[in-house]
């Protein structure tokens, strides 16, 4: 009888039987790890291994793990169209001292080359049924360099300054001035103007969201992060005029310091988005570059033909980046410098915008210098592609996490089989060092995709992947408005386009029922120990569409159940004999109660629904 867990038994019929080695999970610095590979007898092959922080390889011959014949076995092999004895090889190795990601492949006595073969996720937009061979990796962390302890706790909300809340409507701020076009202030249901210009105000403000703080303890918040808030003349701010201000428009310091102060009292903290790759063409930086070469700031900026033309972010010249000079770190992360400045009035961190276009270096000193001073600070890097390297404690405690998102919202959409579900989601939880896996910021949209009721098109859907989402360890992120409905989107030559999903946040409006079913997830996730805190596995797939997983923490144990298809599923779910026998009641209060007895569970799981089964606490 075979020894698979159910994810190890999916992954390998999702790769018609062939998965001859399966990497290790992320693992501390200065460890030993046992490799294990099936390969031909006499293949006798060899590891080629490389450090990405030094262009550097080394080779490790591997062994036959025993002479007795139990260890071999008969199989096909990718790589032959016979069938030949397949040996069990292996070799133990010593990980780097430093943190790094070790990439490695297997090469046979004949030639033959052995990579893992993983599903493609996507970057900017999700991809699904499309696979490619490449090296494996072990991601090698810091063990002493992890996550603040309050992030594992964490559920966060994000907001979009312009469209969450305004104080007063009748008392519109007025600012903007989006490089010579004319400002558009809008009525608050007003579609947002396509294609964008950034030049259309709602007139959402700081101390709207001090006055709708009510609401979000209530939802279950307890960390807010704000896309940019600094002085800018457009809508999203991702072009700072100067990073020292905060923009008229949202209000001012005393504003800022008010609704850290009042929303600490309730338990939630505030995380600031950090554009330190460009500003904009206005600021104050880039107008003393362009009028002297002798100017402090011309070495900020890369001048192609000064001062006519310059290096913008992705080519849009409003957004000239900035170089890693020397006088950009000071600005940045001295000890003067904007990241601290800002932490310095109680901020919980930083989310760093379009991290990969600034080098790793400069991010491993810019976490040094903000640890330093504030060892509890939250950093997130934007990285929407394996990012594993950023997590292993020399730059940043997670990502915002599109690779979950377009696992789950694949399930939810029926783009997923679980199993192909469940192989994204080990496959992430294993390049992930557990202390950043238990902070990733798990989201399902953001400011810059189409809202995930306009994906999934119906509110049942957006609540399986919601219920998933809440059940998965992490720090889950609802992008405002998700939990009430806005998903109203108008299809541009057949194409749905971000900034339309950056509408007011329908208040008086709101798609009651959704907003009352994400109320109570989050509430009830935050009020049990094992979906806050709890280890995670697999127990159960049924490609017909059921996925199901175990939290556990203590003597707290949650099965989460979902079904994806349009029929209900029978579920027989091993959970040991030692688990509770009786009722297990669904948190969520949608489904009967499950039965426990003899070590198995025993469910049925309607169409398209979700439950969260909690054991029976002992008495």
């Amino acid at each position: 009888m075979s020894n698979e867990t159910t994810s190890q038994a999916a992954s390998r019929h999702l790769r018609n039987g062939n998965m001859p080695h399966v990497p290790p999970p992320a693992t501390p610095i200065s460890t030993w790890v046992h490799l294990e590979l099936d390969a031909p007898e006499g293949s006798h092959p060899e590891a080629i291994f490389k450090d990405i922080r030094r262009d550097d390889t080394w080779r490790v011959a591997l062994s036959i793990q025993s002479e007795d014949e139990s260890q071999f076995k008969t199989r096909p092999v990718k790589l032959h169209n016979s069938k030949l004895k397949i040996a069990k090889w292996f070799a133990d190795i010593l990980l780097p001292q430093e943190p790094t990601l070790l990439r490695y492949h297997f090469v046979l006595r004949d030639g033959s080359i052995l990579q893992e073969n993983r599903q493609m996720e996507g970057t900017d937009e999700p991809l699904y049924g499309v696979w490619e061979e490449h090296d494996f990796q072990i991601a090698v962390y810091d063990p002493t360099s992890i996550p603040p302890d309050w992030v594992a706790g964490a559920v966060v909300y994000q907001i979009f300054p312009d469209r969450f809340a305004r104080a007063n409507p009748k008392k519109f701020v007025r600012g903007g001035g989006a490089y010579g076009r004319e400002t558009i202030y809008n009525d608050w249901y007003a579609k947002p103007e396509h294609p964008p210009k950034g030049r259309d105000f709602y007139g959402g403000d700081l101390r709207g969201v001090i006055e709708k703080l009510d609401y979000l303890e209530e939802l279950g918040i307890n960390l807010i992060y704000f896309t940019p808030i600094f002085a800018s003349p457009t809508n999203h701010r991702y072009d700072a005029l100067d990073y020292t201000q905060i923009d008229p428009t949202l209000g001012t310091e005393a504003d800022l310091k008010e609704l850290i102060e009042v929303a600490g009292a309730r338990g939630i903290r505030v995380l600031l988005d950090g554009v330190f790759n460009h500003c904009s063409r206005d600021s104050i930086y880039f107008k003393a570059a362009q009028s002297s070469k002798e100017s402090p700031y011309y070495r900020w900026f890369n001048f192609i033909k000064w001062p006519e033309t310059w290096v913008g972010w992705m080519g849009v010249k409003t957004m000239p980046e900035l170089v890693e000079c020397p006088e950009v770190e000071e600005f940045f992360f001295g000890k003067n410098g904007i990241a601290r400045h800002w932490l310095s009035y109680g901020t919980a961190g930083w989310r760093t915008d379009v991290t990969p276009w600034i080098t790793d270096e400069w991010w491993r000193r810019f976490r040094r210098a903000i640890r330093k001073a504030y060892p509890d600070a939250y950093l997130v890097a934007e990285d929407w592609t394996n990012s594993s390297r950023r997590l292993v404690g020399d730059t940043f405690d997670a990502t915002m996490n599109y690779r979950f998102a377009y696992s789950v919202l694949g399930f939810a959409g029926q783009k997923l089989t679980p199993s192909e579900l469940d192989d994204r989601l080990e496959t992430l939880r294993r390049d992930t060092p557990f202390p950043s896996f238990m902070a990733q910021m798990n989201l399902l949209g953001s400011h810059d995709t189409e809202r995930i009721l306009s994906i999934l098109g119906s509110k049942e859907r957006v609540k399986l992947a919601a219920a998933l989402q809440l059940a998965y360890p992490g720090a889950p992120m609802v992008y405002y408005g998700d939990e009430a409905g806005i998903g109203d989107i108008i299809p541009v030559e057949g194409k749905r386009h971000a900034e339309d999903s950056r509408s007011g946040y329908p208040w008086g409006q709101e798609n009651k029922d959704l907003l009352d079913f994400y109320k109570q997830a989050i509430n009830t996730r935050r009020s049990s120990q094992a979906l806050t805190y709890g280890e995670v596995s697999t127990v159960w797939i049924d490609d017909r569409g059921g996925y199901g997983i175990m939290r556990h923490h203590g003597e707290d144990i949650v099965i989460a159940l979902f079904n994806s298809s349009p029929e209900p599923l029978e579920a027989s779910i091993p959970i040991g004999e030692s688990a509770p026998s009786g009722d297990w009641p669904d948190l969520l209060g949608r489904l009967p109660a499950i039965h426990a007895e003899g070590g198995t569970l025993q469910a049925t799981v309607q169409a398209g629904s979700a439950g969260w089964f909690q054991a029976p606490l002992p008495d």
